[in-house]
């Protein structure tokens, strides 16, 4: 099996090879299954990354939480943590930590009530999550476990089988363009 930072090298650069169309059309085709799911649909808040670098966007379902009248959250790094802060466009957003967009608000959202839609580098057919190795998402998920998890990702990011460790901390769910893959219970 290869290693976490074999796999998310190797991943990256696939990624980073899709054209912006291809990473358009396929962004388009998993948006489209995440707002049409029922956990995104019931959840209140929606805590959501902010795309960056080829990753699957976010734009149409940020859009459609706002018409759906949801708190939408977007995260920020603040002293080497992570933090959630409400979005009401997105001019309240601006380029902050690793050159990726971040909240420009002061307004704080932290609760165990929503959806938590993370980006990742790779994932594997039980929803294993492979992410940038700084293990934000994993410490901010301990505080707040209740939270549904949902993934994005392109086909190419799915593998058969991952090394995991005992701090990682999985979605529920990954979309992909062509299905979904569900957490397997071990």
């Amino acid at each position: 099996m290869k290693s976490k930072n074999q796999l998310r090298q190797e991943i990256i650069h696939q990624r980073l090879q899709l054209s912006p169309a291809e990473v358009l059309e396929k962004s388009k085709q998993i948006q489209k299954k995440v707002c049409s799911h029922p956990t995104f649909l019931n959840a209140p808040v929606i805590y959501i990354y902010i795309d960056y670098r080829h990753e699957v966007s976010t734009r149409l379902i940020i859009e459609t939480a706002w018409k759906l009248n949801k708190i939408v959250a977007a995260p920020k790094i603040i002293d080497g943590e992570m933090k959630f802060y409400q979005i009401h466009t997105f001019d309240d957003l601006a380029t902050g930590t690793f050159g990726i967009l971040e909240p420009l608000t002061n307004e704080c959202i932290s609760n165990n009530e929503g959806l938590m839609i993370m980006p990742g580098v790779v994932f594997d057919v039980n929803c294993h999550r492979i992410g940038y190795g700084k293990g934000f998402y994993d410490r901010y998920l301990k505080r707040y476990p209740t939270l549904d998890k949902l993934a994005l990702a392109f086909d190419l990011q799915i593998v058969d089988q991952i090394e995991t460790e005992p701090h990682d901390v999985n979605p529920q769910s990954v979309i992909t363009e062509s299905r979904i893959y569900y957490e397997k219970k071990e």
